[in-house]
């Protein structure tokens, strides 16, 4: 079914009645972006089929690729359609990659948590908190036990408690929320680019969406402007000439 769905979607995209650098713009960003997406999890199951210890980077290059471009995608393909200049087009790139990102991060630690129904550690899956611990971990023995878990030949269930003191003693998931926010918050800064302020308030209102948050600003009035009896008729596109909003 999924298969289907994204065929279907490179089908609309086709029957869209665009100029035909638009519409293959448009199909370019698709492809690229499935392609990305494909590369990201085959970089996963990679180290599922022969695990070993990643650093932080290594993970979050994977949740870069994996996960970004599903959100840079949907966002191009409205700014392609509507004839966005490249620097609005950069700029949804630079949102999308750091969204993306805390997306994943957000993730792990709902995992670890108990918020999720998952839990990467018992299920043996790639955590940026397990890539933390082992590079802040300072004794041997917990080094040792750290890298059992990431190559697979422990199962979490016999290391738990010494996981769980690890973790707890070395503030990881602390650190991992301090990335977290740092991601969240380059997320927002990358809109600084975008002339239109109501696409700036939408898209901080998807930041406030995901993580439960208030980042709404500069959207409400705009909506409420445009949309108000005798107001102006739209909002100006992407990427033209218009005083900046939040």
């Amino acid at each position: 079914v999924g298969d289907y769905l994204i065929g279907e979607g490179f089908r609309l995209i086709c029957e869209l009645d665009l100029a035909p650098a638009t519409k293959n713009a448009m199909l370019q960003a698709a492809s690229r972006g499935m392609v990305t997406l494909c590369r990201g999890q085959g970089a996963e199951l990679i180290w599922a089929a022969s695990p070993r210890p990643l650093s932080s980077l290594e993970v979050l290059d994977i949740f870069r690729h994996k996960t970004a471009p599903a959100f840079e995608t949907a966002l191009k393909l409205g700014a392609l359609f509507s004839e966005a200049d490249p620097a609005a087009l950069e700029a949804l790139s630079d949102y999308s990659e750091a969204l993306g990102i805390a997306y994943q991060i957000r993730d792990d630690l709902e995992d670890y948590s108990g918020e999720s129904d998952s839990h990467d550690l018992r299920d043996f899956r790639l955590s940026l908190i397990l890539a933390i611990a082992l590079k802040r971990s300072g004794q041997s023995k917990d080094k040792k036990i750290l890298k059992a878990l990431w190559e697979g030949s422990v199962s979490y269930s016999d290391v738990e408690d010494d996981v769980k003191r690890i973790l707890e003693q070395g503030e990881i998931p602390a650190k991992a929320r301090e990335l977290l926010e740092a991601y969240k918050e380059q997320a927002i800064r990358s809109l600084r680019y975008l002339q239109n302020p109501t696409l700036k308030g939408l898209l901080r209102r998807v930041i406030g969406k995901i993580f439960g948050e208030q980042l709404i600003e500069g959207y409400c009035s705009e909506f409420e402007a445009r949309n108000a009896p005798g107001g102006a008729l739209g909002a100006p596109n992407a990427g033209k000439s218009h005083p900046a909003g939040n």
